[in-house]
């Protein structure tokens, strides 16, 4: 009956003196001791009954990860965080259950604590632009992310914020294929809502351009634009497809789909109004294109559906005011032809010229709005003299067909300024 009682006192004293030893280097971690912390611990596991303890496996956990945690003490390890999450895993080979039970009690910070403190880790190290370093350290807080979820303590199985930065590390390192492997995930999960998160699509967009995976650039921007239809980025991608292509009719096609699916598209209407006025003013009658006449008016209508947007822009009063005097010089160049006295032909180059100047008619009133915006401007930059010549000498000649030779000279003085000024 003593040698039973012995027994059984000396189970509670080693039992007690476990728990001690456990509230010691908890007192440590909690006083900033991390030092003697970790001696105490690792002292602990050197006793092979202790090695079979989960409480002492997640001791060694919460002291590392703190270590890892702290500036003045994470030199004391290579990776601490590693360390504490191997000391997890072999707590729960020991007892799963009451590695759970020592867990809950904790609201499962020691396991929470190694994926956020890696997490921010590697945005750290990110915003020091040390991408490949950022990447790996990323990918081990996805690692525990992986085993939480795995445990169903929480998370979800594709951790979004942890995988897209992943991958712009992997992006800005220059890890092409491993960024469009990490973005790839999210595309297919269809991940969107916040405003950075087009660059997923835009990435996977570009990136199956260059590799002529045609299938999955054409994937990628269609679920990009159904979840960021005002992205001017992705319809750029799919134009350089087309233009590779030498498809006119699929270009103008896709113009036409965009700008009907929004229809406030400022740049996307002013681009389709500037491709159709390269392709269409040409001077040489033969190499006009057979729509000719259907494209004046197309032209003509997409500028004013610009300006109607955006009233003061430059660019769309410009080439607005230009479209109209191109057509006004090549039917001056037709009226021009007419040598003949006969009555018909003189009545024909009559007509010609009265087109002229309802042209110059219209032209006017763009060429001066560009003319009043930038004629007040103390300086200029070279484009813009450039353009202020352009509409001073086009206004000169608009109001000299108007037989305004008042205007035309004014305008033709101001021409004349422009190159004196700043």
């Amino acid at each position: 009956m003593k040698k039973a009682m012995l027994v059984i006192f000396l189970a509670i004293c080693t039992i007690g003196g476990f728990a001690q030893n456990i509230d010691k280097i908890n007192d440590m971690v909690k006083n900033g001791e991390l030092d003697k912390a970790k001696e105490g611990v690792d002292q602990l596991l050197t006793n092979a009954k202790q090695q079979k303890k989960v409480e002492a496996w997640i001791a060694k956990a919460k002291v590392y990860a703190a270590i890892a945690a702290n500036d003045k003490f994470k030199t004391l390890v290579p990776d601490g965080r590693a360390d504490a999450f191997a000391a997890i895993k072999k707590a729960e080979e020991i007892d799963k259950n009451e590695l759970v039970k020592q867990l809950t009690l904790e609201s499962y910070k020691p396991i929470y604590d190694l994926y956020a403190g890696y997490f921010d880790l590697g945005a750290s190290q990110y915003n020091a632009e040390k991408y490949e370093d950022a990447l790996a350290t990323f990918q081990k807080s996805n690692d525990v992310s992986s085993y939480i979820f795995s445990k169903g303590w929480g998370l979800s199985q594709l951790d979004t914020t942890l995988t897209y930065y992943s991958a712009l590390s992997a992006m800005n390192a220059k890890k092409e294929e491993e960024a469009a492997g990490l973005f790839q995930k999210l595309a297919d999960a269809s991940i969107g809502g916040k405003p950075e998160y087009v660059t997923i699509y835009r990435y996977l967009a570009k990136y199956y351009l260059d590799k002529k995976d045609v299938p999955n650039m054409q994937k990628y921007i269609k679920t990009g634009q159904a979840l960021y239809p005002k992205d001017d980025y992705l319809p750029l991608v799919e134009f350089d497809y087309l233009r590779n292509q030498g498809d006119k009719k699929a270009i103008y096609a896709k113009y036409e789909e965009l700008i009907a699916s929004n229809p406030q598209n400022y740049e996307m209407i002013i681009d389709y109004a500037n491709e159709l006025f390269n392709e269409t003013h040409v001077s040489d009658v033969k190499d006009r294109p057979a729509d000719y006449a259907e494209r004046i008016v197309k032209i003509e209508d997409l500028y004013k559906k610009a300006l109607a947007l955006k009233p003061e822009a430059l660019e769309a009063n410009l080439n607005l005011a230009k479209h109209y005097f191109n057509q006004a010089l090549f039917i001056e160049e037709d009226a021009n032809k007419i040598k003949s006295t006969k009555p018909e032909d003189v009545k024909k180059k009559e007509e010609l010229k009265a087109q002229v100047v309802a042209l110059c008619d219209k032209a006017i009133p763009p060429f001066e709005a560009v003319y009043n915006n930038l004629i007040t401007k103390e300086t200029l930059k070279l484009s813009e003299k450039s353009e202020l010549k352009s509409a001073c000498n086009n206004l000169a000649y608009c109001y000299d067909r108007k037989k305004d030779k008042a205007k035309s000279d004014f305008y033709q003085k101001k021409y004349d300024e422009i190159d004196s000024r700043k």
